[in-house]
């Protein structure tokens, strides 16, 4: 899972969201809990996966940590260059991230204006 979670974090910084759509499943349940915004499929999850990369080109994740069964995730990271410390917290099928929470310090970020 180790490997999983860098390629998938990777993705992230690829700016790419093709890349980053290929770690989830057709039907993703995708939660930024600090924003409170909440996504369900592919198409929407893409939406939001270019969104986040046109306001933030310069966001990359570091990878701290992670604990997991065969079906869930938690999964620590950090947000660069802000240093914006989160949790995912989330489920696995066959092998792809089917759904996703992710917690942070909003009140550490601003999104730029769009």
């Amino acid at each position: 899972m180790d490997e999983f979670f860098r390629s998938y974090f990777a993705a992230w910084g690829s700016l790419d969201p093709e890349r980053v759509i290929a770690f989830f499943t057709d039907d993703v349940v995708f939660e930024d809990t600090t924003l409170g915004h909440r996504v369900r499929g592919t198409e929407r999850m893409r939406r939001f996966v270019q969104a986040s990369f046109d306001r933030m080109p310069d966001a990359r994740f570091d990878y701290v940590g992670h604990v997991a069964t065969d079906t869930d995730f938690a999964l620590e990271w950090v947000m660069q260059p802000m240093q914006v410390r989160g949790l995912s917290i989330g489920t696995l099928r066959d092998g792809k991230i089917s759904s996703q929470r992710d917690y942070w310090d909003g009140s550490k970020f601003t999104l730029p204006e769009s």
